[in-house]
């Protein structure tokens, strides 16, 4: 009569069907934004705890993750209990990994039970769980008679689930490219791993159809995470949810898997292959994670929120007092009713006006008109319509959703889970060529009677208490007043980037040879040491257009060969670097550099240069400069934001003024390489902080206070950069050599000076999933032809 024993456990209702192409949840085809998910701590290795586990799932939940996938073995029961708990499709896998033996242990018989006990345990393990909807046979280990085997067996004992299987699509010998006519295909969904976009549409218009397949398509595997990475995101959603059968991924993988560790001077670093003295590994290719190993969630998580928010916008502006305001629920099942949404008015990237929207009850994927009139009050007390019609303004209105983060098992304040940009106007076509913003920073204290003197001699312009100075095809801009500090020098072409882990793994020496990487060729082209060489500087002179009133200014104009000097730079321990030592060590021939510097009255400079590179130059890094500036402190832009974004990484980012405190270091990567750049850039100021802004310094951009760049810029030193068109920028405090040779974030050790790197492209290259999986699209790359980059360099508060 005594209680000896006690097991109590949550249990769940729902129904799950494969039917025509479709993974139907509750009757719903629910679109599956996956992630694959190993264990790891920092500190701990595999063993991680419950706390560890929590913040993994309750971060899923916060960027609009709705599934795990167990990759590749059952995890701790807790992980079930809390996806229970907070909601989170889970597909359960099978501790089975051969890859070594990749067509062998699937087809011997010795291994049979084996991996029928090991699929028996996890079922009966974790079957009354309603988190599980599906169960896998593992991961790449072949597909034999022992994958047909366990198959047969779940479904015999637990049929309320699918069971799925990567290897089934494969040819019968060997890991090459997916096949989707097998008939002895044991797996109920289609689940390759990488394939490219044009390969999920040709299958879901072309393949599945002629097959007559009634199985969806969901990615065991896509969009490798490894660096700086996650390239075109929004590109395969765009595709997923317009097309029948295809019904979403797991992203790979979660978490970087590196273990803190700390130098002699107490600078924390992550360790992974080859750091622990062992002579086989593979490098940082487990640092391929969406968030770090501290979990902190890396850029690319940004993009992925918003690539799965549940919450779109649908607005039209129709001008007299008119718009149309539509909000649409993208959930299956519940309504919009925990959502608050905020508008915000933007007007030159500034917030002049913002307030939560009321909205009615939005039934699961539907949509409903909002009363949009609070938003066509600011529109007329702004006088947006006017700005518009004038042509010199850019407006925007942002929209953005939040929920409770408790609900999502995390902190008790509020979390965005969707957010929205509609443009309401560019700026207009201008009268003059004056760069954005017109009038108010160009032609401030512009006297266009002050004397701007040449000097043939030195090749030198003066005005205003300010100087400009060729120097070996470059220039010297500073104050005359305070002439140890230029405000602007070594102004060179900039044709390389670090590479990213897509570009090619520079640990990996044999990715030197290995053609989908373009990181080798980059090297052996010299990009990474640029000079310029037979040099042609002569005076000259350019009309600029003040408010419509052309006037001549004198100008320097410098004409040169651009050539990459291959070996120039070593990069010890840097593997892939160092296979370049038998390839050929003379100077390349890129193309030609043409540069023109025309000062006016008030000190301000404009900048104007062509590149002309060779058209045989192909898939380049990126075509633009770099120069030199003092570390101000603060650096303030209007650009897409404020995250970190690129060409195929910014569908998240929305145009807007914002601030962010200068780096000292680069961590947001376990490995260092490219990062922190910003795209369509209209105007960036770098300017000195005082003592008390420093306090507490963020690593984050933020949204700026004032509401005008006149008051940006008031009582404040700095240099105003202004691009004539939109640019890509990155500001360092190193150099891209430098980030190269470094293998991990405590090999870059801060300059003694003050120097302080401006990046400004016509374009970068893409990023991509190169590393496993599909290189950046033709779209997003770069080849040799003739580019133009233009901008202004305005002093403030040199008075």
């Amino acid at each position: 009569g005594f209680v000896v024993d006690r097991y109590h456990c949550k249990i769940g209702f729902r129904s799950i069907e494969i039917r025509n192409r479709e993974l139907l949840i509750n009757g719903r085809p629910v679109l599956l934004f996956g992630v694959n998910r190993h264990d790891h701590s920092e500190t701990g290795g595999k063993s991680v705890t419950r706390e560890e586990i929590h913040r993994d799932l309750t971060l899923m939940k916060q960027y609009n993750f709705n599934a795990v996938r167990t990759a590749h073995y059952p995890n701790d029961p807790y992980l079930y209990d809390l996806a229970d708990e907070i909601g989170l499709y889970v597909v359960d896998e099978a501790n089975i990994e051969c890859h070594g033996h990749y067509d062998m242990i699937c087809r011997e018989d010795s291994f049979s039970l084996p991996m029928l006990d090991r699929a028996q345990r996890m079922v009966v393990r974790d079957q009354n769980h309603p988190c599980v909807i599906g169960w896998s046979l593992g991961n790449e280990a072949g597909y034999g008679a022992n994958h047909a085997m366990m198959y047969n067996w779940i479904k015999t004992y637990d049929s309320s689930r699918f069971v799925q299987y990567e290897g089934s699509n494969r040819p019968i010998w060997g890991q090459l490219p997916h096949v989707y006519d097998r008939v002895d295909s044991f797996t109920d969904v289609i689940c390759p791993m990488y394939p490219s976009i044009d390969e999920i549409i040709e299958w879901a218009y072309i393949t599945a159809p002629k097959l007559n397949e009634q199985r969806p398509f969901i990615m065991c595997e896509y969009a490798h995470a490894m660096g700086n990475s996650s390239g075109s995101l929004s590109d395969y959603w765009d595709v997923i949810k317009k097309a029948h059968g295809l019904q979403g991924g797991f992203i790979w993988d979660w978490i970087d898997q590196g273990i803190l560790m700390k130098d002699e001077n107490g600078r924390e670093w992550h360790a992974y292959g080859g750091d622990f003295g062992e002579a086989s590994h593979d490098a940082n290719f487990n640092i391929n994670g969406m968030i770090s190993p501290n979990r902190r969630p890396h850029p690319a998580m940004i993009e992925f929120k918003k690539c799965a928010q549940p919450v779109d916008f649908e607005f039209s502006w129709l001008g007299d007092g008119q718009l149309e305001l539509r909000i649409v629920n993208r959930r299956y099942f519940t309504t919009l009713d925990d959502i608050t949404v905020v508008w915000a008015l933007r007007v030159n990237g500034f917030v002049v006006e913002t307030k939560a929207l009321a909205f009615p009850t939005v039934l699961p994927q539907k949509s409903a008109e909002v009363d949009g009139a609070s938003i066509l009050q600011a529109l007329a007390h702004h006088n947006i319509q006017q700005l518009i019609s004038d042509g010199d303004s850019e407006i925007h209105l942002d929209f953005s959703a939040s929920i409770l983060g408790a609900t999502l098992g995390a902190t008790s304040e509020r979390v965005e889970v969707a957010s929205d940009q509609i443009t309401l106007s560019t700026q207009g076509k201008k009268k003059s060529k004056l760069p954005y913003p017109k009038h108010l920073i160009l032609c401030q204290n512009n006297d266009k009677g002050r004397l701007v003197k040449a000097e043939p001699d030195s090749m030198s312009l003066t005005a205003n208490g300010f100087t400009i100075s060729l120097v070996d095809g470059s220039f010297i801009y500073q104050s005359v007043t305070d002439s140890t500090k230029p405000i602007v020098s070594s102004l060179q072409p900039n044709l390389f980037r670090a590479g990213t882990d897509n570009d090619g793994v520079k640990q990996l020496g044999d990715q030197f040879f290995d053609k989908s990487k373009p990181l080798g060729l980059w090297l052996t082209l010299g990009l990474d040491c640029t000079t310029l060489e037979d040099l042609d500087v002569t005076l000259s002179s350019k009309k600029i257009n003040f408010s419509g009133d052309a006037m001549d200014f004198p100008s320097v104009v410098t004409k040169a060969s651009i050539f990459g000097n291959p070996r120039r730079r070593k990069y010890e321990g840097i593997s892939l670097a160092e296979k370049l030592e038998d390839s050929s060590t003379s100077s390349v021939k890129l193309g030609k550099w043409e540069q023109q510097v025309t000062m006016v009255g008030n000190g301000s400079v404009y900048v104007e240069i062509t590149l002309d590179l060779k058209e045989s130059l192909r898939d380049l890094p990126r075509v633009g400069l770099q120069f030199t500036s003092p570390c101000m402190g603060k650096a303030c832009f209007f650009a897409n934001g404020p995250h970190e974004n690129y060409s195929d990484r910014r569908y998240s980012a929305h145009a807007g003024v914002y601030e962010v405190d200068t780096p000292s270091s680069l961590d947001t990567y376990v490995v260092p390489q490219e990062q922190g750049n910003r795209t369509g850039l209209r105007w960036l100021f770098l300017y000195q902080s005082s003592s008390s802004d420093n306090a507490g310094r963020s690593k984050e951009a933020t949204e700026v206070e004032e509401d005008s760049i006149a008051n940006l810029v008031a009582n404040k030193t700095g240099i105003l950069i202004l691009p004539e068109d939109l640019v890509e920028f990155t500001t360092s405090r190193f150099t891209d050599a430098e980030v190269f040779a470094a293998r991990h974030v405590n090999d870059l050790i801060p300059p003694n000076n003050d120097e302080y790197y401006v990046r400004l492209d016509v374009a970068q290259r893409g990023l991509g999933t190169g590393s496993c999986g599909p290189q950046t699209l033709e779209k997003y790359t770069i080849h040799g032809g003739t580019y133009r980059i233009a901008f202004w360099l305005k002093p403030v508060g040199y008075d």
